[in-house]
């Protein structure tokens, strides 16, 4: 297989994606060749240092909108479950007793190891 068939076979892929993937590639292209042209070509110039500052708040954007859908999905289910349960694995409940100390079995080894080794 030959350069030309790889590249056939590469432009009739491309012209089957959706018109909404084609944008994308194409934004996400022009992207990259914006920032390889200003790194190469000006890389201290007030042009190079506005558009970093865009290209991180975008991306600052973008990370709290993706660790919020992350956040979502994984606590939102388990936090369902455990509602629905009534478990609560940090035994949390006030009790009867006057102080929320819980005792703690005391360590084999005495106290001066147990502050010893702590952490």
């Amino acid at each position: 297989m030959d350069i030309s068939q790889l590249m056939t076979r590469f432009g009739a892929r491309l012209a089957h994606l959706p018109t909404h993937t084609k944008v994308l590639l194409t934004l996400a292209t022009c992207v990259l060749l914006i920032e390889l042209a200003l790194r190469h070509f000006g890389p201290r110039s007030r042009v190079y240092s506005r558009w970093t500052r865009g290209i991180e708040a975008v991306g600052a954007v973008w990370t709290a909108v993706l660790l919020s859908i992350v956040y979502v999905v994984s606590v939102g289910p388990v936090s369902l479950f455990m509602t629905l349960t009534g478990k609560d694995l940090l035994d949390r409940t006030a009790g009867r007793d006057v102080t929320s100390w819980k005792a703690h079995d005391p360590n084999p080894l005495g106290p001066l190891a147990a502050a010893r080794h702590q952490f």
